[in-house]
C-alpha cells in the first residue's frame, strides 16, 4: 500500500473518473482507498446476470426480522429457493 496526500478537488475527479472507485471505512475516515473498477458503475456483469433478483423473495419472507434471526432466516430461505445447497457431511 502507499500513502499519498489529497486534496479534496482530486479526489473528487478521481472519485468521477471512468474505471476508479473511491471509498473510505467508517472506522477510520481519514484513510480513503482508491481502486480500479472491476465492472462498469451501473452495470450488472455477464457471469452474474443469472443471479439478480434471486433472493428478494427470501429477503421478503424474512422481513421484520433483526440481526442473527435474520441472517438465520436469509440462509433458511436460500436453501428452500435452491439457491444454496447443503453441505455434505462426511
Amino acid at each position: 500500500m502507499v500513502k499519498v496526500r489529497f486534496g479534496a478537488e482530486q479526489l473528487l475527479r478521481l472519485a468521477t473518473a471512468k474505471g476508479t472507485r473511491v471509498a473510505s471505512t467508517p472506522f477510520n475516515p481519514d484513510i480513503v482507498y482508491i481502486g480500479r473498477l472491476a465492472f462498469h458503475r451501473g452495470k450488472i456483469p455477464e457471469p452474474l446476470k443469472k443471479y439478480v433478483g434471486q433472493m428478494a423473495p427470501g429477503a421478503r419472507a424474512c422481513k421484520g426480522k433483526t440481526g442473527y434471526g435474520f441472517v438465520e432466516c436469509l440462509k433458511e430461505q436460500a436453501i428452500k429457493l435452491g439457491i444454496k445447497k447443503l453441505a455434505k457431511v462426511v
